[in-house]
């Protein structure tokens, strides 16, 4: 009577394993759907969820408004910028170990998004892969080389965008 009791307890143990199992998995989906509506494409429209740029407005007391409307600062001026990722550049590093890195990179731009914004990007991404291509594994090996070669990307893209680029974001640096 025992071992009858037992190879039910057996039977239904699986069973039930099986269905908390499907219900977990429903759940997460459910749950990482939720999180990527809610957070990754909050406040971008349907059209803009996946270009990579995006718009902010800052006023001079240092107000921020990205719904559009014209926030104005102390002074009365409004100073509209954007936001934009390069595509992730791949090269392999100067010097004997000729190691790989791998960089993503964000750019802060002045003004409003222009038709030329996608030709200025890539080439931004030209010349930053030119030079990082002449940068040896020792100058980024510290944190002070990563600093400085984040210094130089700023001015890179400065250069290219004729002061336009405001600020450099280095995303990820990967160094293999």
């Amino acid at each position: 009577m025992a071992e009858e009791t037992e190879g039910k307890a057996a039977g239904g143990g699986k069973g039930g394993f099986v269905i908390a199992l499907v219900l977990l998995t429903v759940i997460g989906a459910g749950a990482g759907a939720g999180f990527s509506l809610m957070f990754l494409n909050a406040g971008t429209p349907a059209h803009e969820a996946g270009s990579g740029k995006r718009e902010v407005q800052i006023g001079k007391a240092g107000a921020r408004s990205g719904d559009g409307s014209s926030s104005k600062g102390a002074a009365g001026e409004v100073s509209k910028i954007q936001v934009a990722s390069l595509d992730p550049i791949l090269v392999t590093l100067s010097g004997p170990q000729r190691s790989w890195a791998r960089l993503e990179l964000g750019v802060i731009l002045d003004g409003p998004a222009t038709p030329d914004d996608a030709v200025l990007l890539k080439s931004m991404t030209e010349d930053i892969m030119s030079f990082m291509r002449t940068v040896p594994l020792v100058h980024v090996e510290s944190a002070a080389g990563v600093e400085y070669l984040r210094e130089d990307i700023q001015e890179i893209a400065r250069l290219r965008s004729k002061g336009r680029a405001r600020n450099i974001i280095l995303r990820s640096l990967v160094v293999e």
